[in-house]
């Protein structure tokens, strides 16, 4: 593990998470199509937009051109009609289109502003204050944390493993060999992701970058090493064996599944 990978990285003196993602770290490159994002977004819902957040690593500075997806979450001051859900997956779509030689995919997540403003949805408000840049509209991060290490953050984080894994094996199931390629690269990251908060809040290590998230959980399960080395390729280059995606996929999600609020709460 990396030498700086011990318990307080990340955290301040009081040991709350430090954000590793800030405006001034998003790259100019990218500057177009987030503006172009916002015109968009202000030409078809100008009564309904709230605020526009990019994450990720666009927003960690990280992003590399033509390789990075650009991922953007929207509130909405009222949830949207299946029209308008139409019409935001068609941005979705022409950006993404527009801007293939920059970024890889325009993703874009949305929520509402008494969803989010809901103490219950405690796990938003932790993602929207640590995991996300507010790049047009009233910031809305200004009303939550600030968050420690807690296994309440993990789960919230990451403790829905069993339901995104049914909805993998589905997609994967019936995909394309270019849908299949990209569903196996989110995934991948997604069991690394979650293998990390099972180990977050004993580390008491703070990280979003998946290099420092698989060796934080290597630490501490180092049987599964290989396996977190094998996702860590497959979320660069998926493999076109299907077999052996399904097979890796369903053993080490249903591994997952079954332990991982038992030992999130470790501390």
């Amino acid at each position: 593990m990396h030498n700086n990978l011990q318990a307080g990285y990340g955290l301040d003196s009081n040991g709350y998470i430090v954000s590793d993602v800030s405006i001034d770290k998003i790259s100019s490159a990218y500057d177009e199509c987030i503006q172009e994002s916002v015109e968009q977004l202000l030409k078809l819902f100008p009564n309904t937009l709230h605020s526009l957040y990019a994450y990720g690593s666009v927003a960690r500075g990280e992003a590399v051109v033509g390789k990075s997806d650009l991922d953007l979450l929207v509130v909405f001051h009222h949830a949207l009609s299946s029209t308008e859900t139409a019409e935001l997956k068609a941005l979705a779509n022409a950006l993404s289109e527009k801007y293939i030689t920059l970024i890889r995919d325009v993703g874009i997540a949305v929520t509402t502003t008494d969803h989010v403003l809901d103490p219950a949805n405690y796990d938003e408000q932790a993602f929207i204050r640590e995991l996300c840049v507010s790049v047009h509209g009233p910031d809305i991060r200004e009303h939550f944390g600030p968050y420690k290490l807690t296994p309440e953050i993990a789960i919230s984080f990451n403790g829905d493993i069993a339901g995104v894994l049914a909805r993998a094996i589905s997609r994967l199931e019936s995909a394309t060999n270019e849908e299949f390629k990209t569903v196996t690269k989110n995934f991948a990251r997604k069991l690394i992701r979650t293998s990390y908060s099972m180990v977050m809040a004993r580390s008491q290590i703070w990280t979003t970058r998946l290099h420092e998230q698989s060796d934080v959980f290597v630490q501490y399960f180092q049987d599964k090493e290989p396996v977190i080395r094998t996702l860590q390729k497959w979320v660069e280059q998926p493999p076109t064996n299907r077999e052996q995606v399904f097979k890796l996929f369903i053993s080490e999600g249903e591994w997952l599944t079954a332990n991982f609020e038992r030992e999130a709460r470790i501390i």
